[in-house]
């Protein structure tokens, strides 16, 4: 009997998860409580979403490259997509509980740059992975 998750690589997926913990998680939170009313001039807000998104890319893609069961997107969107949807869940649950407006279309702009920095981060990882000498390509199979 197979199990369901047989397919994901749940180290590459914990790997890629800690490297986007790391890196996008605290500029991210540094924007939406620290900077939230700076002024529209201030830089600081870009810089830090800077910051973040190539968290996302380098997290999705240490999953990608790690992975070894053949799918480096999937497992580069779900570590790198994943933590942004398990923060920032709990960025609204702390916002709607200390009382602050939650502003939903920042929300979806954010998730939809936190994607597209996942989809970048997974392509470099999956390309590492090709080209790295020391691993052996996971799309070939066995002669065994």
């Amino acid at each position: 009997m197979s199990n369901g998750n047989s397919n994901r690589d749940t180290l590459a997926l914990r790997q890629g998860a800690s490297v986007t913990l790391l890196f996008a998680v605290p500029p991210t939170l540094i924007a939406r409580f620290l900077l939230d009313d700076e002024p529209a001039s201030s830089s600081w807000p870009v810089l830090l979403s800077l910051v973040a998104l190539f968290g996302f890319v380098v997290g999705a893609g240490v999953a990608a490259s790690k992975q070894n069961v053949g799918s480096p997107y999937t497992h580069g969107m779900i570590a790198s997509t994943g933590t942004f949807v398990v923060v920032q869940a709990a960025i609204v649950v702390v916002k709607q509980a200390i009382g602050d407006d939650v502003r939903w279309s920042r929300v979806v702009s954010s998730l939809t740059l936190a994607l597209f920095a996942s989809v970048v981060g997974a392509l470099l990882g999956s390309i590492v992975q090709r080209n790295a000498p020391h691993t052996k390509n996971p799309y070939t199979k066995n002669p065994s």
